[in-house]
């Protein structure tokens, strides 16, 4: 029987369950943790430079940012696209804006208040803040009480049609805790 090819500078053979990069000198393939070299930061990297291999050709080269504002800075769309949330440019737009406090926004309301007809009603354009719960006809549960705790009590493949946990890009009726 062969013997397993070796690779990376750890002479070890090929890992599927961890994160390799090839190099593209030398063509062998290295441990991202032996090369310091992080899998989501690998996207970034355009020719790869292996230890042995960067002496002599020099370091990696890094892809072209073309576009600062966007997850995929090398689109080539440079500047055509909206500024996508999370990228620098996002934050820093953020951090620059000025937001109108809370109190001018808020609606406060008793619990008696907050009834299926006053929502039918009027709606829900403003975030309601609830102060005196009485009247409200919910009880809270504690705050340590978590999703798993709602999977505990329901199962974990319930279907739940009123849980705020099923406020998300799920399907209507389908709950988060489904999913776990």
């Amino acid at each position: 029987m062969a013997a397993a090819p070796l690779y990376c500078v750890c002479r070890q053979p090929y890992d599927f369950n961890r994160f390799m990069i090839e190099c593209d000198i030398c063509k062998d393939w290295f441990h991202g943790s032996c090369v310091q070299v992080v899998e989501h930061h690998a996207a970034d990297i355009d020719v790869y430079h292996c230890p042995n291999c960067e002496p002599i050709h020099g370091p990696s080269m890094m892809k072209k940012r073309n576009n600062w504002h966007r997850h995929d800075y090398t689109e080539p769309n440079d500047g055509t696209l909206p500024v996508q949330a999370g990228t620098a440019v996002f934050v820093q737009q953020l951090q620059a804006r000025s937001f109108v406090s809370g109190d001018e926004i808020l609606l406060p309301m008793d619990g008696s208040q907050v009834t299926q007809c006053y929502l039918e009603r009027e709606g829900f354009h403003y975030p309601i803040v609830v102060h005196d719960l009485d009247g409200l006809g919910l009880k809270l549960p504690p705050p340590s009480f978590t999703v798993s705790d709602v999977e505990h009590y329901v199962g974990k493949s319930s279907v739940c049609v009123h849980c705020i946990c099923c406020l998300s890009d799920n399907s209507p009726g389908e709950c988060l805790i489904s999913t776990l």
